[in-house]
């Protein structure tokens, strides 16, 4: 665990409050979410600005960093990429906003379109994810 939270604060990403024993669980947590989204630090980090910890939450809720992740709903709809973009969202962007094909599975694409969504729209088209979000489950519905 120690070799963890040195990693994590090394990266710079944590602001370390412990204050009371119970709050060592926060801090693994949070160093385990930037263990496994690492590899997407500098795109989010460009994309999202000063709200890159909780896009990083996110990504990490919604598909661990894994770029290729597919999640099948029980309507039957598909969800893709790294924040879980459902088919028929990707299909409005497409249409409406972008005026061409997107792949989902495009690790820079979806960075994008989150980018775009979340300050836009705001963050509640992730909200089936929320009770994961951590620290961040309060956050209201627009992107800063």
């Amino acid at each position: 665990m120690i070799d963890l939270l040195l990693s994590c604060s090394l990266l710079g990403l944590l602001d370390f409050h412990i204050t009371k024993p119970n709050d060592i669980p926060t801090v693994v947590q949070q160093c385990e979410i930037v263990e496994e989204v690492q590899e997407w630090i500098p795109l989010i980090s460009d994309s999202f600005n000063n709200d890159s910890a909780l896009a990083l939450t996110i990504m990490f809720c919604e598909s661990s960093g894994y770029s290729q992740a597919t999640g099948i709903n029980t309507d039957g709809s598909r969800d893709q990429g790294l924040f879980q973009f459902n088919e028929r969202t990707e299909r409005w962007l497409e249409k409406d906003i972008y005026k061409r094909d997107l792949d989902m599975y495009d690790p820079i694409t979806n960075i994008k379109a989150a980018r775009w969504l979340s300050k836009n729209d705001g963050w509640h088209h992730w909200n089936s994810s929320k009770h994961c979000w951590g620290k961040y489950g309060n956050i209201g519905t627009k992107s800063s």
